[in-house]
């Protein structure tokens, strides 16, 4: 049994580290501005866009995207991680006209936060 649950984890182990890449990593927070609500066909909308991302720029490697769901004041709405392989890729995805059609809805519902940073599975960047 205990040998099962050994090669189980070490299964497990080896998935989860095959899945971290490493790259630029562009993070934004968004925060709905007053009076639009998570119902709002707007908000739903701006999902889709993020959702089509991936298949308009192929410099995506990854995207991650989801509402929040701590209730705690400070928190943001919603958040979004892309990881992208370098800088170049980077400004390539910023630059797409996809991308910038989702920035235009969602300055129209949300202020936001971001943040580009290289980062390496397991590792603390300086």
């Amino acid at each position: 049994m205990k040998t099962k649950t050994f090669f189980l984890l070490i299964a497990f182990a080896l998935t989860f580290s095959s899945q971290a890449q490493e790259g630029v990593h562009h993070l934004v927070l968004f925060k709905l501005k007053p009076g639009i609500e998570k119902t709002d066909e707007r908000f739903r909308a701006a999902i889709v866009l993020l959702q089509e991302l991936p298949k308009e720029i192929p410099q995506i490697i990854d995207l991650r995207a989801g509402e929040n769901f701590s209730e705690r004041p400070i928190a943001a709405d919603y958040g979004l991680m892309v990881l992208v392989a370098n800088d170049k890729s980077l400004q390539t995805y910023l630059e797409h006209p996809a991308h910038k059609a989702a920035v235009a809805i969602w300055k129209e519902i949300a202020d936001w936060t971001i943040a580009d940073f290289w980062a390496s599975a397991g590792k603390v960047q300086e």
